[in-house]
């Protein structure tokens, strides 16, 4: 693998590239031909064999809602994810299979690829670039939602985006890039709210940036973006965290599994916190070898600003109120990808740096079978089988009613029937709701056992029967005493 490349430096207030010791070829678009493909036959597979999950159906719903009742609830509650939600209002007009309203996120996963090797390009080399968008493609933790019909892919490419034209329009004064930049970082607001984050560590990474000139055209095209996203920072002034209620405080082991979300567990975890060490050595490295009057430390300290600064806010505001969830956080997984490929470029002789580069992506194709197997965030396909066995016909089955959109569209949709029609949406019950029954299930989505779990009141005479777990459900059954 030959030397890395030198990262931009700031000269006079532009970027100015160093030469490239490679002369162009067709090796280059072709190698990101192959991963784009590889990003797209990884995504494809499989695509509607997981269970439809309770926040898809939501997708569903609010897509296929008249505009009105659609204006209503984005302005009311689900402002979050609205760009989203108007992309796949027009997609499903196309096709509504689930395999087809996933197949949009395949597509925006598909367009991230370009980005990521066109920042690592600009920022170090071609072969950053390539390597973090070949990363990328392997994702497993992108993958996952990749194939489910959610906003979270689309606010990946918009906030990758955001930050290519960040980086260009800081080298060049063309108004096509500031106006590329305008809209793709409006855009990513509207996609998800996170996104914010990521703008305030562009802004952040300004003032490390040797440039005036520079800085304070990047600072008037974000005072710009902050007029565009105003209508959310209303939103968010109205209805606070409320929407966000339904998230718990994050604990040191879940910011863990949010870091082997990013990597990988195992052999991967330890190679990616290696080619995070070795980055760190070669920014110092660079630090105190640089010339003061460049920045050539500068795409250290904006993809590190882009990965940690929501990281750092998400954990810092959930001691106030919890906003840590892994998903919102997928937005940094392009700027660890790009120090994890530059870290693992970096590494000594070429032999022993290709075969840590080998061994990690053996390693990611390995565990993508293990992937496949599993099933979805909520195995409502299983949850099926299960009453469609053990339910009998004097039976009764209480359903929260934030889950009868997924419950009755996994068994519309399984071709089953249930063999009772005592079925009752309401966890609110009468003590007589299911006092003519054998037995009552009630099924609890992403139960967590505390005291405001809704278990509803029961007759007396009911005792608890065994509670049988699925990947994000539990079906509870109680029994009718003998007495």
């Amino acid at each position: 693998m030959p030397d890395i490349q030198e990262p931009p430096s700031v000269q006079t207030g532009t970027l100015s590239r160093q030469r490239s010791s490679v002369p162009a070829s067709r090796w280059w678009p072709a190698a990101l031909f192959l991963t784009s493909a590889l990003c797209l036959v990884v995504r494809l597979i499989d695509l509607d064999g997981k269970s439809v999950f309770a926040d898809e159906m939501s997708s569903f719903t609010f897509a296929r809602m008249n505009w009105t009742a659609f204006w209503r609830v984005v302005t009311s509650s689900e402002a979050n994810m609205a760009l989203y939600y108007v992309l796949l209002r027009f997609w499903i007009r196309i096709g509504d299979s689930v395999w087809f309203i996933r197949f949009l996120s395949v597509i925006l996963a598909l367009a991230t690829v370009p980005v990521i090797y066109d920042i690592g390009t600009k920022l170090f080399s071609r072969y950053t670039g390539l390597l973090a968008a070949l990363l990328f493609s392997l994702n497993v933790y992108h993958i996952s939602y990749s194939q489910a019909a959610r906003g979270y892919t689309l606010a990946v490419l918009l906030v990758s985006l955001s930050c290519l034209y960040f980086v260009k329009s800081i080298e060049s004064l063309d108004t096509r890039i500031s106006a590329a930049y305008v809209t793709s970082s409006t855009a990513a607001l509207y996609s998800h709210f996170f996104a914010g984050f990521v703008l305030l560590a562009q802004f952040v990474s300004l003032f490390f940036l040797r440039s005036r000139v520079a800085t304070i055209r990047q600072l008037r095209l974000m005072v710009v973006i902050a007029v565009l996203g105003s209508p959310l920072l209303v939103f968010a002034a109205i209805h606070k965290t409320g929407p966000l209620a339904w998230v718990q405080p994050p604990s040191g082991k879940d910011v863990y599994h949010f870091l082997t979300y990013l990597t990988g567990s195992g052999l991967k975890f330890g190679i990616c916190l290696f080619a995070l060490v070795v980055v760190g050595r070669e920014w110092w490295q660079r630090t105190v070898a640089s010339d003061p009057k460049q920045n050539s430390t500068w795409p250290f300290v904006f993809l590190t600003l882009w990965f940690v600064l929501p990281l750092g806010i998400a954990l810092a505001l959930s001691h106030w109120k919890p906003v840590f969830s892994p998903r919102f956080l997928m937005i940094s997984l392009p700027a660890f990808l790009l120090l994890t490929s530059q870290g693992l470029l970096a590494i000594g002789p070429r032999w022993p740096r290709r075969l840590v580069v080998l061994i990690l992506l053996v390693s990611l194709a390995t565990a993508l079978p293990s992937y496949y197997r599993r099933p979805g965030f909520e195995d409502w396909n299983a949850v099926n089988n299960f009453l469609a066995q053990k339910v009998q016909a004097n039976d009764t089955i209480f359903v929260d009613p934030a889950y009868r959109d997924v419950f009755e569209f996994t068994y519309h949709h399984s071709g089953r029937t249930l063999p009772t029609r005592k079925v009752i949406i309401d966890l609110g019950l009468k003590t007589d709701d299911g006092e003519r029954s054998d037995r009552i299930w009630i099924i609890s989505c992403h139960p967590t056992h505390t005291a405001q779990d809704p278990i509803p009141p029961l007759p007396e005479q009911y005792v608890p029967g065994p509670t049988t777990k699925f990947p994000g459900i539990e079906v509870l059954q109680y029994v009718k005493s003998a007495g």
